[in-house]
């Protein structure tokens, strides 16, 4: 399937993103989520993921494709494999795709969010509890996967549903993982949840970007991918009506889940990549070698010819310029010869690299944070609450509340703005950053948040 759906190009590539991406760079995840490309893959794992993910952003829990990818992946196989002391899962989706540890996980996660949003708090608890029991799997004490802003955000998921006791076991977690998330420590120590909770999920998702090692095997050396994480990492301020401020923290970002993915990539390549990859490559090379081959071809008979020609110019001629000719002719067919051959071997190679490229096609779930900010208050706030960074801004409205507590889950992309072809321009107000757009318009800035 994935060989066929390779050759007749019906796989969603980077450039198929372009427009939602950009508006998603924006903070507008409602014109990202409209301009999310419809050509192909619907109904996937990986776009039912990134689809669900940009209406919850927007707080609107759409569920029922994330559901039925589920349910499916619930009556299928679970495998593990194992590298030297680390040890990773994998789940194989019905379209061959084989979904990551961190995007199983993430499946779980959103649909605890939107189980909560949608006030199916049971619901909700039961997949935070699916979720962190894969992250507590203990094949290996080790090298099994654990993250402490999964954690983190797990914490967030049990406090939603009313769970403030294993809220504080995922924080302890994270903190046990790095001990200089000392706040999380004191977050667990309280008794009682804060009486408002402030989750910003940070960041756009990486990009993965082409990393060729020549290596002596060149088709598995030269499709080497590495992902870029694209997040400031900006401070953030929280802030009421009453300029009451709400002191945030920074997790550790998401560079772990994407070394696993990579590492257990490369111990999964016999079934992934290979089949694939090295057809295409193997085809892309045979083409690019008989291009080239042709080139210097030609770029040979030229040179021969022109050389030839001056040598029966000289031999022939019967004036004193037919010495001076026939070496002009045959010194200018050698150098155009040259020159033909070089331009096509650039030509060839060129191509031959942009079809290697596996970046461009790389198939994984875009639409993740890559960190996140918590912050917490026992005040009583007046809403809206404001949410800034030196990208962008938001508001969260009134809160809903449950056992005395609010919870809200938010999202900055807070990435660099010429990352999305855009530019800084003049124009501010108060509540928006506005940036001039590629058409040269001047738009605002603007974070969808959703609340609970």
């Amino acid at each position: 399937m994935l060989c066929s759906g390779c050759s007749q190009h019906n796989l969603l590539t980077r450039n198929d993103y372009r427009e939602s991406q950009q508006a998603y760079l924006r903070g507008n995840a409602e014109k990202a989520l409209l301009s999310f490309p419809e050509k192909s893959e619907n109904g996937s794992f990986i776009t039912t993921m990134e689809r669900t993910y940009l209406s919850l952003i927007q707080g609107k829990p759409q569920l029922k494709e994330l559901e039925k990818q589920a349910d499916v992946l619930e009556k299928r196989v679970r495998y593990h494999v194992s590298r030297e002391a680390r040890n990773f899962f994998y789940v194989q989706t019905p379209e061959d795709y084989y979904a990551s540890e961190h995007e199983v996980i993430w499946m779980h996660f959103l649909l605890s969010w939107g189980y909560s949003l949608q006030g199916k708090y049971e619901s909700a608890c039961v997949e935070a509890r699916v979720a962190g029991s894969l992250l507590s799997l203990s094949w290996s004490p080790g090298g099994h996967f654990d993250d402490p802003a999964m954690r983190l955000f797990l914490a967030g998921l049990w406090t939603m549903c009313g769970r403030w006791q294993e809220a504080q076991v995922d924080l302890r977690a994270a903190w046990n993982m790095d001990n200089s998330l000392l706040w999380a420590k004191d977050l667990a120590e309280r008794k009682q949840p804060p009486a408002n909770l402030f989750i910003v999920l940070g960041g756009p998702g990486p990009e993965p970007v082409w990393n060729p090692e020549f290596t002596a095997n060149p088709l598995r050396s030269e499709r080497q991918v590495n992902f870029r994480l694209r997040g400031r990492k900006s401070p953030l301020s929280i802030m009421d009506q009453q300029k009451v401020e709400v002191e945030t923290h920074l997790s550790p970002d998401a560079s772990n889940w994407y070394e696993r993915h990579l590492a257990r990539e490369s111990e999964l390549h016999e079934f992934i990549l290979d089949s694939i990859y090295g057809g295409k490559a193997a085809l892309s090379g045979t083409m690019a070698g008989s291009k080239i081959v042709a080139a210097t071809g030609m770029g040979l008979v030229v040179g021969i010819s022109g050389t030839a020609l001056g040598a029966a110019i000289i031999y022939y001629g019967t004036t004193s310029d037919a010495l001076l000719y026939g070496l002009a002719i045959a010194g200018l067919s050698i150098e155009k010869g040259m020159e033909i051959s070089r331009k096509e071997y650039r030509k060839s190679t060129r191509q031959f690299k942009q079809e290697l490229d596996p970046s461009t096609a790389y198939r994984f779930v875009r639409y993740l944070p890559e960190y996140l900010w918590m912050g917490w208050s026992d005040k009583e706030l007046v809403y809206p609450v404001e949410l800034r960074t030196p990208l962008a801004s938001a508001k969260i409205e009134k809160l809903k509340l449950i056992d005395r507590v609010t919870v809200s889950i938010s999202h900055l992309p807070d990435a660099p703005i010429i990352s999305a072809g855009l530019a800084p321009c003049s124009h501010k107000t108060s509540s928006s950053v506005f940036v001039t757009d590629w058409t040269g318009n001047c738009s605002p800035v603007s974070a969808p948040v959703t609340a609970w």
